[in-house]
């Protein structure tokens, strides 16, 4: 009982509220029921039954003329909490909490004011820490809806001043792909990101997700859709790396750096030869 009172204090309820709520969670259905199990007045419970429904904790059907109450279900519930702790904890918006407990918690950062903030706070976060990236396609992936070439050649920027140690898996001539639709500049600002890449098959990167895994926490991306899911569980995490080790162990590792000056070199050549002309 303790604890159920705790959690609706945590929505922010009065304590006829409260006792409203777990009236409906006993059963009672009615104004009436309610009235009689709380000793609270009928016009009273009227009131507190609108208001907990507009906030969406509670809710009625009609059955037989009559509004009959319960409790909304657990997503509308879930919704309420997150609200509250917004305002409580001046969360802004873009980013929504959906569990978070001991060690574990998940957050879902929706929109691009959220997610730019998100990848230039996780930058300086896990300074001087490791980060396993898994990237998709170029042209599948979404990130050019978010960022500009200029605005990914800042990121990458600020990796290598916050001296982030980067390993990579991505799709065999994604370097290729990435310096033929950003150009030489960005191939500069590239060049001494990663310490380790490993290219497999792009028949594995037939979607649209990336992924980032640093020590203390998971981040999946869906550009496409507008969200970046972070997660931060220990067995998660641990799995993650497992799954992403697999692959480095089986797959072929490549010079990035080595890679880049060579394109880099090839690119300057053919603006060479266009100026000659």
């Amino acid at each position: 009982m303790k604890n159920t009172d705790n959690n609706l204090r945590a929505l922010g309820l009065s304590q006829k509220e409260e006792k409203t709520l777990l009236a409906l969670q006993n059963g009672a259905d009615t104004p009436l029921v309610i009235a009689r199990k709380t000793s609270i007045s009928r016009p009273a419970v009227y009131a507190i039954l609108k208001n907990l429904k507009k906030r969406g904790i509670a809710e009625y059907h009609t059955r037989n003329g009559k509004k009959r109450w319960k409790v909304s279900d657990e997503r509308e519930i879930d919704r309420a909490i997150a609200d509250a702790k917004r305002e409580l904890l001046n969360i802004p918006e873009g980013r929504e909490e959906v569990y978070g407990q001991a060690d574990t918690m998940v957050v879902i950062h929706r929109g691009e004011k959220a997610i730019k903030n998100l990848l230039h706070e996780i930058i300086e976060e896990n300074k001087g820490e490791r980060l396993y990236g898994y990237q998709g396609k170029v042209s599948s992936i979404g990130w050019d809806t978010f960022f500009s070439v200029s605005e990914t050649n800042r990121l990458n920027r600020a990796i290598k001043d916050n001296h982030l140690i980067v390993e990579a898996v991505i799709p065999d001539g994604w370097f290729e792909e990435q310096v033929a639709r950003s150009g030489i500049e960005w191939a500069k600002e590239f060049e001494g990101r990663t310490t380790r890449v490993n290219v497999i098959d792009p028949k594995y990167f037939e979607h649209g997700g990336q992924m980032f895994l640093f020590k203390k926490s998971l981040y999946l991306f869906a550009l496409n859709e507008g969200i970046i899911i972070e997660i931060r569980n220990s067995e998660i995490q641990k799995m993650i790396l497992a799954m992403f080790e697999f692959i480095q162990d089986n797959s072929r590792a490549i010079d990035a750096n080595e890679l880049l000056r060579t394109l880099i070199a090839k690119q300057g050549d053919g603006l060479n030869l266009e100026f000659r002309k």
